[in-house]
């Protein structure tokens, strides 16, 4: 029986068509997490060897390396950037949609025991504490009560162990990425602001920037994204002591995202927009390794194991990878890349179409021998091919590059 154009075409939209409502409407139902943005390997407690995810859009969980879930706060609404574990075991969740940082209690995920908020007075006089900085610009209060988006869009939180640095209180570290400021909250009752970076409106101190880190020395880490650069600051003084930039032939850094000293005098960075990792020697001041992949879409965060592998949060493609730090091979795959399988088939199904053309327009072709190879049609199904390949070899780098310049949380 033949089949017309119109036909094939047909069945081909109601294919397709089935394949996008099985894809985005039916199967995120039974997917535990989606766009993880910070994950972290869990090496002690009654969870170790799980994973703590914080999805963007969902709850935040802990998973084994089979994406069961072992553990779940108990609201969905949230819109999650980072996530960590206490000493005490209890979970310290950046609650973005809300302004504000929560601790979760272990035992009861419904509960919550703390909490930091950018919009209660009784945590933080935004006048009162600009006046103390000496900002005269306070245009930035103004969308405090915005419902379309987070204010202070808090995309990162971190406790500090207040003894490490001869203090007798603890702190949390937090990104106010839309105020282009980091600040550190007492971690007690008092909640005071007891140090702050950046200025909400002067972006050439900081600009939307990500994941600050104090490290083992005292000073304080910062990816300042939208400024291309990653910055090392004397928290005492405030001075910079180390910027870390990249030119031709390295192209600059596009969405640095995270800086971690993995040891021995090197620091992992996670070059989101250029989706890779990169290994910075600071004993050489040199760039010593790039780690780039296929499989990387939008790499959000990376941590070093401790077996000496990489655990990396891949934002687009909703799964979690485990790589090879020396040959940059994917080790594992946690999670299933669902949003990929509808254009990846459309992809394949393109390549296959036209590689079938190819064979027939070399079978029906009346030119004879060699003389086949002459045949426009020919080269034209080799040029649909090769695009098709490049396609699917680059998707995701062409998907993050799309994202970037489109949505930069």
């Amino acid at each position: 029986m033949n089949v017309s154009k119109k036909q094939a075409t047909i069945g081909f939209i109601i294919i397709f068509s089935c394949l996008s409502v099985i894809f985005y409407l039916i199967v995120p139902i039974f997917i535990p997490y989606s766009t993880p943005c910070d994950v972290d390997y869990i090496s002690e407690g009654e969870y170790t060897g799980c994973y703590l995810v914080s999805p963007v859009w969902g709850r935040v969980m802990i998973i084994d390396e089979n994406s069961n879930i072992k553990w779940q706060n108990h609201r969905e609404e949230f819109f999650i950037h980072d996530s960590d574990i206490l000493p005490n075991g209890n979970i310290l969740i950046g609650d973005t949609s809300n302004n504000r940082v929560i601790e979760v209690d272990i035992n009861d995920p419904s509960k919550i025991l703390w909490s930091w908020d950018a919009l209660n007075s009784f945590h933080i006089n935004w006048t009162e504490f600009s006046f103390e900085q000496g900002w005269t610009d306070l245009s930035f209060l103004e969308n405090q009560n915005s419902l379309l988006v987070s204010w202070t869009l808090i995309n990162d939180v971190d406790f500090i162990n207040g003894s490490m640095f001869g203090r007798n209180y603890d702190s949390i570290l937090l990104s106010l990425n839309n105020l282009n400021l980091v600040i550190e909250v007492n971690y007690s009752e008092t909640r005071e602001i007891v140090w702050s970076y950046g200025q909400p409106t002067n972006i050439n101190i900081l600009y939307h920037q990500h994941n600050p880190d104090r490290y083992p020395n005292g000073n304080t880490v910062i990816c300042d994204s939208g400024n291309h650069r990653i910055i090392e600051i004397n928290t005492t003084t405030k001075e910079i002591v180390w910027e870390f930039k990249l030119e031709f032939p390295h192209g600059k850094l596009r969405v640095a995202r995270d800086c971690d000293d993995i040891g021995n005098g090197l620091r992992l960075i996670t070059d989101s927009g250029n989706n890779r990792l990169l290994v910075y020697d600071m004993n050489s001041q040199s760039l010593i390794k790039e780690i780039k992949s296929p499989w990387f879409a939008n790499p959000y965060d990376a941590d070093m194991l401790d077996n000496g592998n990489i655990l990396v949060s891949n934002l687009l493609t909703d799964t979690i990878l485990i790589v090879d730090y020396e040959t940059g091979l994917i080790l594992r795959i946690i999670g299933f890349p669902y949003k990929w399988v509808v254009p990846y088939t459309l992809i394949l199904t393109a390549i296959v179409y036209n590689s079938i053309q190819l064979f027939k327009t070399l079978k029906t072709s009346e030119r004879k021998k060699l003389r086949k190879l002459l045949d426009f049609q020919l080269y034209r199904r080799i040029v649909y091919i090769v695009c098709g390949i490049l396609s699917l070899y680059f998707f995701n780098a062409i998907i993050t590059f799309l994202w970037i310049f489109n949505v930069q949380g």
